[in-house]
């Protein structure tokens, strides 16, 4: 993939990573000139057309969500069948990586990093976006030590749609729920679940619960309550076992009911670890009573004869040989009372989720009215659905366009555990194009983009009509009908087109040949002095601005004549001229490697060495050169004529 193009704008640089679904890469954004990570997803994903459709669409919500503490998504696209979302490029490592180089973190830092994390979450959860697969292998943690949670999107897209997928592809089963490993209904307290798991983790350095098996971890997640940290980590606050063991109750109505709630607890642990010892719900210590297995002590032989053992040690051994095997019964009957109630327990559990009330039939809802759909699932008594509206090109307003659970599938009337999801369409956002002409194109730009959902692209022109900022026209025009989140273009003026000339000399020509010379150079006469003097014919003896200035075009040059007492030449006869045109070859100095360059040309007077700026900076293309000047030199000659390229003296010419 190094060195691929993604969408006409993502160079692909180097791979940095992979992961059960997708594998990272650096890439290059050639539009906005800045790095950033691009997740492409696997071969064997890419071909599954239900979950391409809802990867896109998790992504794209995802993209909506910015937080500090959440990797931003910039782009989701499709190139060549690699499918692949554009995030931002985050220089650090993961917490995983973060917890095997330190070891167990100081409690204070845990804390920190845990709050941080919630904070993203409920900033998710506020949009309905379940992130469903925390764990440290999803945390970023900066350079500057600021953690930022990652894959939102594709844990969605993998448990909805790949039943059949492996525990350890969608998520690693040591970070999962309960209701996650048994396959039921996912919500924003199976995140706190998760949460719970990597906080256990950070504080210990271990996790909560291993196996030799994803199928042992799971049921671990199902039966067993975790250890306290405080058993593992002695010298931490109390508070610790109690948020922790709180965020991973078995059952979700025990848990945090958000994640705001649990950072009011670890706000208040972070500034008065000893003041928060009733963080925890009576109900999470009836679970430990409930699954916690009553170690019964198994008493040895000595023991026994120990405690039956009288001080004056005058028992007969008939009386020992009667009392032991009573003992022995009870401690057998003991042993088998414990067995049954722990087995019995377990039982019971697993029999609760298993426990089938009236079921219904789940029918097909696609294509039809939400309206008439709602009254159909009340009248079966599905009272847990949830309507989730998209825009739609293709599908009228109210129809439904998806359901999460297919036709045919029964399902527990009133259950809170087989949530119906109805993706229905509210149509085409579409929006009119208003007028755009004459308006200042930045603020014109931002009104499109807040009021309309445009995406606006400009484009500066020339205009010899439209006053310059101003909008000229617009594509799509005026009246145009588009969907919301299209581009228009806005096309706005620059004014009329004027390039730099250079001003030439003026000095010694008469007045026609100056307004020749002007003309020919794009500009025109301005002032001309003494003032009235527009038809005299003598000689110019100065301007202004001076020769060899850099002007736009259509500028006027003032012009002054000789004194008024002159006498204009007669018609007819043509003025005395006392100068004479001479050539300078000026050759290009090597190195250079610009179009333009810059040509001054001085006259020295040999004499007196007084010099007099002929042509100063003017902008040449260097495809002129050999460039070839020129200038009118006073008759008698002792003049002397330098070229310079940008201030480099390159020819040198005397008379």
């Amino acid at each position: 993939m190094v060195g691929t193009v993604l969408g006409n704008r993502y160079v692909i640089l180097s791979e940095i990573g992979t992961g059960g679904m997708a594998r990272v890469y650096k890439a290059q954004d050639r539009y906005l000139q800045r790095h950033v990570a691009v997740k492409i997803l696997k071969d064997e994903f890419r071909h599954d057309v239900d979950f391409l459709k809802r990867f896109e669409i998790e992504a794209q919500a995802a993209a909506s969500l910015t937080h500090p503490n959440i990797v931003q998504i910039y782009d989701v696209g499709t190139d060549n069948d690699n499918y692949y979302i554009v995030m931002e490029l985050v220089e650090g490592i993961t917490l995983k990586e973060y917890i095997l180089k330190h070891g167990a973190l100081d409690w204070r830092e845990a804390v920190n990093i845990t709050i941080q994390i919630c904070g993203a979450l409920s900033k998710a959860h506020s949009r309905k976006i379940i992130h469903r697969d925390i764990k440290p292998q999803n945390i970023l943690i900066t350079s500057d030590g600021i953690p930022k949670v990652t894959d939102f999107g594709i844990a969605r897209a993998a448990s909805t749609d790949t039943a059949t997928m492996k525990l350890d592809t969608i998520g690693s089963v040591h970070y999962s729920s309960p209701e996650q490993v048994r396959g039921g209904y996912v919500d924003e307290k199976s995140d706190i679940y998760s949460i719970g798991v990597t906080f256990f983790e950070m504080i210990t350095g271990k996790l909560p619960f291993d196996g030799e098996s994803s199928v042992s971890v799971a049921l671990k997640h199902i039966q067993d309550i975790p250890p306290l940290p405080t058993d593992i980590k002695p010298g931490i606050p109390p508070a610790v076992n109690m948020i922790i063991l709180k965020a991973m109750a078995k059952s979700r109505k025990d848990r945090y009911q958000s994640v705001s709630e649990m950072i009011q607890d670890l706000e208040k642990l972070r500034g008065k670890p000893g003041e928060s010892g009733d963080i925890l719900l009576p109900n999470v210590q009836r679970d430990r009573d409930r699954f916690n297995t009553r170690k019964l002590e198994v008493l040895e032989d000595e023991d026994l004869a120990r405690s039956n053992h009288t001080p004056s040690r005058r028992r007969s051994g008939k009386t020992m040989r009667t009392v032991l095997p009573i003992i022995y019964v009870i401690l057998i009957l003991a042993i088998a009372g414990g067995i049954f109630l722990f087995v019995n327990a377990i039982v019971s559990e697993l029999r609760q989720d298993a426990q089938q009330p009236e079921t219904v039939v789940v029918g097909n809802y696609i294509n039809r009215n939400i309206n008439v759909v709602i009254a159909e699932l009340q009248e079966k008594g599905i009272t847990d659905y949830e309507i989730v509206y998209q825009s739609s090109d293709e599908v009228p307003k109210d129809i439904v366009m998806d359901q999460s659970i297919p036709e045919g599938y029964a399902i527990k009337a009133g259950s809170i555990y087989t949530r119906l999801v109805l993706t229905v369409s509210q149509g085409m956002d579409m929006v009119v194009i208003p007028d755009v002409r004459m308006q200042e194109h930045t603020a014109l730009k931002y009104k499109l983009q807040d009021e309309y959902g445009l995406v606006v692209e400009e484009v500066p022109e020339y205009n010899e009509e439209v006053p310059v900022n101003m909008v000229i026209r617009s594509e799509p025009g005026k009246g145009a009908e588009v969907k919301r989140g299209s581009k228009i273009t806005i096309y706005w003026s620059l004014g009329p087109k004027k390039e730099e000339v250079v001003v030439p000399r003026l000095i010694g020509l008469t007045y026609d040949e100056a307004v020749a010379l002007l003309t020919n150079s794009k500009l025109k006469v301005g002032r001309i002095l003494p003032e009235g003097r527009a038809g005299f014919q003598g000689k110019i003896i100065d301007q202004s601005p001076k020769e060899g200035e850099l002007v736009l075009e259509d500028t006027a040059v003032d012009i002054t004549f000789e004194d008024d007492s002159a006498t204009p030449t007669p018609p007819g006869e043509n003025p005395v001229d006392n100068t004479r045109p001479i050539t300078i070859v000026v050759p290009l100095p090597p190195g250079i490697d610009d179009d333009t360059v810059r040509l001054k040309l001085v006259m020295i007077n040999n004499t007196t060495f007084d010099e007099s700026i002929i042509i100063n900076n003017a902008e040449v293309k260097t495809s002129e050169f050999p460039h070839y000047a020129v200038v009118n030199v006073p008759e008698g000659g002792g003049y002397t004529i330098r070229a310079y390229v940008n201030n480099v003296l390159v020819a040198e010419k005397s008379y």
